[in-house]
């Protein structure tokens, strides 16, 4: 069976140098199992707070656009919907083999930060465009002192391949517990707050989008212990 000219986004494949797409848009066994122990952590020892939930498609495709506060970023935001979401992640992330057993197990899009990966980007815009949710942290690192950063150029640019919606997302209360300079979590309340959805398209997308999260962002009390 001869390989397509083109994916199902529609974007040229280059079968000479890239192999086929090999992504989960489903939540495998080992999503399921991290999920569900997150999950039980954060209500546990954070009491997560989910707002706007109903602003999360029941189906279909969406980027999630989200402020970057802390590590704990992700397991909230796997554990605020039951929908399997695709996180974007560095790829230097995943040289533990545990880690990166766990995180292609669980359909993450690794990516090697600073540097053209159009790899990455076709996996992004396949994930969209079966219907799966991504997960994208546009400042591109961990904030220094919980506020919000600007938006790198470009971040919404799966979104526009795939002509999916944007889905604004404001993290409160990770930095809080645990910021970059801090060796252990501590202790505090945390949550996540969803925005009505967003069009990619337009010349004011980029900051249409970081205004709906700054304005869902509390300002920060600072780490806690």
């Amino acid at each position: 069976m001869s390989a397509p000219a083109q994916t199902s986004s529609g974007l040229p494949r280059d079968t000479s140098d890239q192999p086929p797409l090999k992504i989960f848009v489903h939540k495998t066994l080992v999503y399921r199992l991290c999920r569900g122990g997150v999950w039980l952590y954060l209500k546990l020892r954070n009491r997560m707070r989910v707002e706007g939930r109903e602003q999360v498609p029941a189906e279909g495709g969406a980027l999630i656009v989200a402020n970057h506060q802390s590590v704990l970023d992700i397991p909230l935001m796997a554990a605020s919907t039951s929908r399997h979401i695709s996180f974007v992640a560095r790829k230097s992330l995943a040289k533990s083999w545990l880690l990166g057993f766990i995180m292609r197990q669980c359909g993450a899009v690794l990516i090697d930060r600073g540097a053209g990966d159009r790899t990455a980007m076709r996996e992004m815009v396949e994930h969209l465009t079966r219907g799966d949710l991504v997960a994208i942290f546009p400042e591109g690192t961990r904030t220094q002192d919980g506020s919000v950063g600007e938006f790198k150029r470009g971040a919404l640019l799966a979104a526009r391949k795939a002509k999916v919606p944007l889905l604004p997302a404001s993290i409160n209360g990770s930095f809080g517990i645990w910021p970059r300079t801090q060796k252990f979590p501590g202790r505090g309340r945390i949550s996540v707050r969803y925005s009505p959805l967003l069009p990619a398209d337009g010349e004011n997308a980029l900051s249409g989008v970081r205004s709906a999260v700054v304005a869902g962002v509390c300002p920060t009390s600072g780490p806690s212990r």
